[in-house]
């Protein structure tokens, strides 16, 4: 266990941990206001974090991408064996896109930077960002290995004393598309990190600090204290419980089995499916662990800022060559497909143990890409992301339509719009599509696609749904949520998702419409317990129909 303590009193580590946060949360701030492309710009998907020399993480920002931050720690410890210390510079920038070295699949680019203070090293600051592209295939449902999947870089100097490695930029120029948008992302990862390190430098000199040794050590003790009494608080035993995704048509299982004995935690995933080789639907161990220990620090440490003590308590296995620890080079560009669910396999797994914290199955996010070349000649490339409904609680109803177990965000349809020929004729709540309960899920959406009139070639389309085959499970009496349904022309493809081979739809004339139905939340708690009030609340905000009331609640 990490010495918890120090010289520093409560007060002035508050303080001190405070500044730390805020420096990683200016760094997301700058990646937010320099970026370009509609996946990091307003989809929001990345994170920024500050880490001792050790490459332990200390501190992200609030609103990072949550795996992103339990996997950069593995990112900064294996630039730690490449590059001693010794051949470090303070200009120096790397970057890898390693699927089992980062974050799970080749779209998350790592930019890390040494931080240096008085000609010494003291840590790093660092940020993963899904880029707009990576090159590889667009139709993710095809691919059978990641040779397929894009560009693969390894651990490599992007920047080495300041110098740019022409190589890794040309590599960029001419292999991805739209190189501009993704290059301007990329230099927006690396000014964040040059705002970080100049905050960490004017930090140790407002403290008069030597490094960041001792603050480190300080925030992850109290942060791993934090975590070993939650867990002692519960009662030792095993704990199981089994999800099963849509994999190709083909559920998919993951198979949890969590051992608590005192203050540790054993989390293990056999039994779970073997890896597949077709629709990246596999994940890697250091992207499955990271969206194991997030649901844990919302179960049991949701007051304490993440940090890698948090974590010193729980140790995750699962066999290799199944979809939870996959081998390299099987296809992993889906792996949220996958990955995704093991919250709900965590959550279902504790709910003896805690069951007024669990949440209800979530509708999960979904995604739409286009991808071409406008009339005048200019290249498009575009993404919506579109959250599913949040399964309620033990104690509300499910929180609107967000991205949970990520953090990104609903991309405006105005944005989307600007930054493709799409049109986007409906974007709406879907009435009693909500998981019933005493705490119903939060509804799904509608949203309706079409091509604008002005665009003569036909717009494809690149969707990525979650939640084919399996609705969101309810607790605790709890009813289900909704699918997800696909309606081509009137067509509902959905109905059979083993014929759903490819996640491309060509929208060929003006009057083609794809329509996607996204998942609801589902409810906690017997219907009929439901307070009236909160009821009639529903219906008259259209949330709920009087035929629902009566079906649903039974209320006439």
């Amino acid at each position: 266990m990490t010495n918890p303590n120090n010289d520093f009193d409560p007060v002035s580590l508050e303080i001190m941990w405070s500044r730390m946060l805020n420096v990683a949360e200016e760094m997301w701030s700058t990646v937010l206001r320099t970026a370009v492309s509609t996946i990091i710009a307003s989809a929001n998907d990345f994170g920024c974090e500050v880490l001792d020399a050790e490459g332990r993480s200390i501190a992200h920002a609030y609103r990072s991408m949550p795996v992103f931050n339990m996997t950069m720690p593995n990112v900064t410890k294996e630039i730690l064996k490449k590059y001693p210390v010794e051949t470090m510079h303070p200009d120096d920038v790397y970057m890898t896109n390693d699927p089992w070295m980062c974050a799970g699949h080749l779209p998350d680019i790592a930019i890390v930077s040494p931080v240096f203070y008085q000609g010494r090293f003291v840590g790093f600051v660092g940020n993963i960002a899904n880029t707009s592209d990576i090159g590889g295939t667009l139709d993710l449902k095809r691919v059978t290995d990641s040779y397929e999947e894009g560009l693969f870089f390894p651990l490599c100097k992007l920047y080495d004393k300041g110098e740019p490695n022409e190589l890794a930029f040309d590599m960029y120029r001419w292999n991805v598309r739209g190189p501009e948008m993704v290059l301007t992302d990329i230099e927006a990862q690396v000014a964040a990190n040059q705002v970080g390190a100049r905050r960490i430098n004017d930090f140790l000199d407002e403290y008069g600090l030597e490094d960041l040794a001792a603050l480190s050590a300080a925030i992850r003790g109290r942060s791993e204290a934090a975590m070993r009494r939650a867990i002692e608080e519960l009662p030792d035993g095993v704990y199981e419980n089994h999800v099963y995704t849509d994999g190709m048509g083909d559920p998919l299982k993951i198979q949890a089995r969590i051992e608590i004995r005192g203050d540790e935690m054993l989390v293990d995933y056999t039994g779970s499916s073997p890896q597949i080789d077709r629709g990246g639907l596999n994940c890697t161990m250091i992207y499955s662990r990271g969206h194991t220990y997030y649901p844990l620090a919302c179960l049991l440490t949701p007051d304490v800022p993440v940090n890698e003590g948090c974590f010193e308590a729980i140790k995750v296995t699962a066999p290799e060559g199944t979809i939870i620890n996959c081998t390299f080079p099987v296809s992993v560009g889906s792996r949220t497909n996958t990955g995704w669910y093991i919250h709900g396999c965590i959550f279902g797994a504790l709910a003896k143990a805690v069951p007024d914290r669990i949440q209800a199955g979530n509708g999960l996010m979904s995604s739409i890409r286009t991808y071409g070349v406008e009339d005048d000649g200019r290249l498009f490339n575009a993404h919506l992301f579109c959250g599913g409904g949040r399964g309620a609680t033990s104690r509300d109803d499910g929180m609107g339509l967000n991205m949970f177990p990520s953090s990104a965000s609903n991309v405006p349809v105005e944005v989307f719009e600007v930054s493709s020929p799409a049109l986007i004729e409906a974007k709406e709540l879907i009435p009693d599509s909500a998981g019933a309960g005493k705490y119903r899920g939060s509804p799904g959406q509608r949203v309706v696609v079409g091509k604008l009139p002005s665009h003569s070639a036909p717009l494809n389309v690149y969707i990525h749904p979650n939640r084919l085959t399996f609705a969101p499970q309810g607790a605790f009496g709890g009813g289900t949520g909704a699918k997800t349904e696909v309606i081509i022309n009137g067509d509902r493809v959905s109905d059979d998702p083993r014929s759903m081979t490819s996640g491309a739809v060509a929208l060929e004339t003006d009057d083609d419409r794809l329509v996607l139905e996204f998942p609801s939340g589902a409810g906690v708690g017997d219907p009929s317990e439901r307070p009236s009030e909160l009821l009639q609340t529903d219906v008259r905000n259209g949330l709920v129909s009087e035929d629902g009331k009566r079906d649903d609640y039974g209320v006439g």
